[in-house]
């Protein structure tokens, strides 16, 4: 029997994915005004599916209306940042202490396989690998804690926080810390500390909070 082929994705789910990478890769420059002509042009789409991505990036803090009714680009703001990062420090925290005991050998080998590369990428000073090995780490913690309204709380917050890592990974110069610091995580899991790997992923997260912000004040 033949399988189903999977939905293809609707025209305003395909508009918000291509802007949303767009945004988080630094393509629109922050405040930079949005038309949704020039926008249906570039991303080969119609009027229609473009606003209706543009208000779900309003919710999710990556655009703004203005008072004209106009859409631009959010400003990176280091006040919203810390905040976001307080919050996501004590929920990535949870989330390291639920997944503890739920992991299997085959998880570990596939952080311990990530955690390596970040390593290797460390070494090179490639921020860019570095940061996406690191969060191979997180999703596999997240996918594995086996709380659903956690799940959907950390992966929000992440898409707000994710302009100000690109900008971040965009300066080059990763943290060598940042790695010695996952793999202090990871020795908690392989031994099952649950509260002891929630305390290194707090500990963690809230440090390459610090880092961050100072990075993007250096930016300005």
């Amino acid at each position: 029997m033949l399988e189903s082929p999977s939905p293809k994705p609707s025209l305003s789910e395909g508009a918000y994915s291509e802007i949303r990478q767009a945004l988080v890769q630094g393509d629109f420059e922050p405040g930079q005004r949005l038309s949704e002509p020039e926008l249906a042009l570039r991303f080969s789409t119609s009027r229609s599916p473009i606003r209706e991505a543009l208000v779900r990036l309003s919710h999710e803090g990556f655009v703004e209306r203005m008072p004209s009714g106009r859409i631009r680009v959010r400003v990176l703001d280091i006040s919203e940042f810390e905040q976001l990062y307080v919050v996501r420090a004590n929920v990535e925290g949870l989330v390291a202490r639920l997944a503890a005991p739920r992991l299997r050998t085959t998880d570990l080998e596939q952080m311990e396989k990530a955690q390596e590369e970040m390593e290797r990428c460390v070494r090179k000073n490639d921020a860019v690998g570095a940061i996406a090995a690191g969060q191979e780490v997180h999703d596999l913690l997240l996918r594995e804690c086996g709380n659903q309204p956690l799940i959907e709380v950390l992966s929000g917050l992440r898409a707000r926080i994710s302009r100000f890592r690109a900008v971040v990974a965009s300066l080059g110069d990763y943290d060598p810390e940042r790695a010695i610091e996952h793999r202090r995580i990871l020795k908690a899991l392989y031994q099952r500390k649950a509260e002891q790997a929630g305390t290194e992923m707090i500990r963690h997260v809230n440090r390459s909070a610090a880092a961050l912000m100072g990075k993007l004040r250096k930016r300005g």
